[in-house]
C-alpha cells in the first residue's frame, strides 16, 4: 500500500521541479536582439500612419524614412558614421534609436539611446556617432534602428524603421586618392565610385555644408532615397537638424 504514496510524492516533487526550471527560464534576462517582425530593412515605417495626424499626405508618404540606399545594405569605411533619417510629421514625439552588431545569424544589441533630449523634429535628422555610438569593427554588418514613440502606454502603436550597413576595409587606391584631395566634393564622388553610401551621406550633411555643389550632392542622395514624386519633394524641402550627444 506504501507504493503508490511513494509514487505520488515523486511525481510531486518531479513536477514542482520541472515548475521552478521554467519559472527560472522565464526570468532570465534577455539578449537585447534586434526584432526583425518590427520592421522591414527597407529602412522606411509600414503605411501612412504618423503620431497623432489625421490627415495624410499625398501618396500616403510614409511617417519615419531612413536615409540608406534602397534595396540593399549600404557600405562604409568609417568605424564613425553618420546616421541620417526624415521625419514626417511636426508633432514632436520622442524617438529612440538602437544599433546591432550581426553575430551569426542573428543581430545582438550593442546600443540604445532613449532619453529626454531625443526627440523628432520634423524634416532631416542627422546624428554623428562620434561620441553617440562605439566605434565600430571593420568587417562587422549592423542593423540600425529608429523607433518614433507615439504612445509610451502603448508600444504597439510606436512606429519603427531599420537598415542594415556593412563596415568594410579602406582599399590602398582609395585611401591614396583620398589623400591628394581636401576637396569635399571630390571625396564624395570618390566614395561614390566606390558604393560607399555612407561615406557620402558623411561628407554631404557634415557642417559647413552651405556650398552649392554640396547641396547637390545632398539633392541626390535624397533623390536615390525617395521612391516617388512625393517623397522625393517632401525630402528636398526639409529642414536640416543635427542631434547633439
Amino acid at each position: 500500500m506504501s507504493y503508490p504514496v511513494e509514487l505520488r510524492l515523486k511525481q510531486r516533487i518531479v513536477t514542482r521541479l520541472v515548475a521552478g526550471i521554467i519559472l527560472g527560464l522565464w526570468f532570465i534576462p534577455a539578449i537585447g536582439l534586434a526584432d526583425d517582425d518590427k520592421a522591414p530593412t527597407n529602412g522606411r515605417s509600414s503605411g501612412g500612419r504618423g503620431c497623432g495626424t489625421s490627415t495624410l499626405p499625398p501618396d500616403n508618404v510614409p511617417a519615419l524614412i531612413l536615409l540608406t540606399p534602397s534595396g540593399r545594405s549600404g557600405q562604409t569605411v568609417s568605424t564613425r558614421p553618420t546616421f541620417a533619417w526624415f521625419v514626417r510629421d511636426a508633432v514632436s514625439s520622442p524617438l529612440e534609436f538602437r544599433l546591432y552588431e550581426q553575430e551569426a545569424d542573428r543581430f545582438k544589441l550593442v546600443k540604445e539611446i532613449k532619453d529626454d533630449r531625443l526627440r523628432s523634429a520634423p524634416g532631416i535628422m542627422v546624428m554623428s556617432s562620434a561620441g553617440a555610438l562605439p566605434e565600430l569593427a571593420v568587417g562587422k554588418r549592423y542593423r540600425w534602428q529608429v523607433e518614433l514613440v507615439c504612445n509610451p502606454s502603448r508600444p504597439s502603436s510606436n512606429l519603427f524603421a531599420q537598415a542594415d550597413l556593412e563596415v568594410i576595409p579602406l582599399q590602398t587606391g582609395l585611401k591614396n586618392q583620398l589623400a591628394q584631395t581636401r576637396d569635399r566634393l571630390t571625396q564624395a564622388k570618390l566614395y561614390t565610385q566606390a558604393n560607399l553610401w555612407y561615406d557620402v551621406l558623411k561628407t554631404a550633411f557634415t557642417p559647413p555644408t552651405s556650398a552649392t555643389q554640396l547641396q547637390a550632392l545632398r539633392r541626390s542622395l535624397l533623390d536615390s532615397v525617395s521612391i516617388d514624386p512625393a517623397e522625393r519633394q517632401l525630402l528636398e524641402a526639409s529642414s536640416i537638424h543635427a542631434i547633439q550627444r
